[in-house]
C-alpha cells in the first residue's frame, strides 16, 4: 500500500512539472484559432507522441520478425557455413576479396531491407495517426543555435529536460515492472530448461521471449495512449493565446476598428455622393418636409413602376433638396409617404405595390405643374 501511495505521488509530481515546466510567463488563456494552428502546422510544429512511435515500432519489429524468422535463420545459416568454408588464401587478392566483401554487404542489406522499411512505414503512420500527415521545410532548415554550445547545456540543464528525465524513469520503472513480474512468474519453467534438448530449449526460449514482448507491448500500448492524450493536450496548451495576441490577430485579419470605421465613412460618403449625382434624373422629391427627403424617378415608357434614387435624412435630406432647387426637380411636402419610402425601399429599387397609389397621386400633381408651366 506504502508503495503505491509512492508511485502515485511520483507520477503526480512529474506530471505538475511536466505542466509547468514550459509554461509561459505570460498567462495565456484564450484558446488557439484557426489561423494560429494553420501557422504552426505549415512550420511543422504539430503533436507528436515518441512512445506511440516506439510502440508502433517494436510492434512492427515483432511482427516482421515472427514472419521472416524462417527466412533470416536460413541467411543467418549459410552466412556462417560460408564464412567458415570459405578459402582464406583468396583474401591476399584485393580483387577478389572486394568483390566477396560487397557480395556480402548486398545479401546483408538485402535482408535487412523488410525490417527497415517495416520501421520506417511504422514511424510514418505513428505519426500520422497524432498530427497527421504534414511536410514542411522550417522543420528541418538549419539553425545556429541548433550548434550553438550555449544553447544545448541551457537545454540540457533546464527544467523541461529534467521532467523528461524523470519520465524517462517512471516508464522504464512501469515496463521493469512488467518485466519482473512475468519472469518471476515463468522462473519454474527457466528452471527445469537445464534437462530441456536443445530444441525444446530453444521452442521454450522462444515462446518466452514472445510472451514478454507480448507483454511489453500492452505496457507500452497504455503509455502510448496515456502519452498521445498528454501530447495533444499539451500541444493545445502551447498554443493557447495571450487576449492582447487575440485581439491582434483580429486585427491582421479583419483591420482595426479605427480603420474598419473610417472604410465605413468612406463607404457612406461615396453612397451619399453617388444619390446625389443621382438626383437630377429625378422626377419628384418628396420630404417630410425637412427632415426626410426621397427623390423619386418614373418613365411610364421604360419602368413598370416608380424607382428610388437617393434617400437622405437631416444633413443629406437638405443636400437633395438643394441640388433638386439647382436642377429644376419638383419638391412636394408628403410628410408620411417620403417617411415610409425612406424606411422600407433602397436606392435603386422599385417602390412597393402598396404604394403605387399614393406615389400615382404625387405624380399626377407633377405632370399638371409642368403643363401649367407650359
Amino acid at each position: 500500500m506504502r508503495n503505491d501511495f509512492l508511485i502515485f505521488n511520483f507520477l503526480y509530481f512529474t506530471f505538475y512539472f511536466c505542466y509547468m515546466a514550459d509554461k509561459p510567463a505570460s498567462e495565456r488563456t484564450e484558446q488557439p484559432t484557426q489561423k494560429r494552428l494553420e501557422k504552426a502546422r505549415e512550420k511543422g510544429q504539430v503533436p507528436h507522441s515518441q512512445e506511440l512511435d516506439s510502440l508502433v515500432s517494436i510492434i512492427v519489429l515483432v511482427t516482421a520478425t515472427f514472419f521472416l524468422a524462417g527466412a533470416f535463420n536460413k541467411w543467418c545459416i549459410k552466412e556462417i557455413i560460408d564464412g567458415v568454408s570459405c578459402d582464406t588464401q583468396m583474401f591476399a587478392n584485393s580483387d577478389v576479396f572486394a568483390s566477396y566483401t560487397n557480395g556480402k554487404i548486398i545479401s546483408t542489406t538485402i535482408i535487412m531491407l523488410p525490417f527497415l522499411a517495416s520501421l520506417t512505414i511504422a514511424s510514418i503512420v505513428a505519426t500520422f495517426l497524432v498530427g497527421g500527415m504534414t511536410f514542411s521545410f522550417d522543420a528541418i532548415e538549419f539553425k545556429l543555435d541548433a550548434i550553438n554550445p550555449a544553447t544545448g547545456m541551457s537545454n540540457l540543464v533546464n527544467m523541461k529536460s529534467m521532467v523528461n528525465f524523470l519520465l524517462s524513469i517512471a516508464k522504464l520503472t512501469f515496463i521493469g515492472m512488467i518485466v519482473w513480474w512475468y519472469l518471476r512468474s515463468r522462473m519454474g519453467e527457466f528452471m527445469l530448461l537445464r534437462w530441456a534438448w536443445s530444441a525444446e530449449m530453444m521452442a521454450a526460449i522462444s515462446q518466452l521471449i514472445f510472451g514478454l514482448l507480448l507483454r511489453m507491448c500492452v505496457g507500452l500500448l497504455i503509455i502510448g495512449l496515456l502519452d498521445v492524450f498528454y501530447q495533444k493536450w499539451k500541444y493545445i496548451d502551447d498554443m493557447k493565446m495571450t487576449k492582447q495576441e487575440v485581439k491582434q490577430e483580429q486585427k491582421e485579419t479583419e483591420g482595426s476598428p479605427e480603420v474598419k470605421s473610417r472604410i465605413r465613412r468612406i463607404q457612406i460618403e461615396t453612397a451619399r455622393k453617388r444619390m446625389l449625382r443621382e438626383v437630377p434624373k429625378a422626377t419628384v422629391v418628396l420630404v417630410n418636409p425637412t427632415h426626410v427627403a426621397v427623390a423619386l424617378k418614373y418613365d411610364s415608357k421604360k419602368m413598370q413602376a416608380p424607382v428610388l434614387l437617393a434617400k437622405g435624412a437631416d444633413l443629406m435630406a437638405e443636400q437633395i433638396r438643394e441640388v433638386a432647387r439647382a436642377y429644376g426637380v419638383p419638391i412636394i411636402s408628403r410628410p408620411q409617404l417620403a417617411r415610409n419610402i425612406y424606411a422600407n425601399v433602397k436606392p435603386g429599387k422599385a417602390i412597393p405595390e402598396l404604394l403605387y397609389v399614393a406615389v400615382a397621386e404625387v405624380l399626377a400633381v407633377v405632370y399638371r405643374m409642368k403643363k401649367q408651366r407650359r
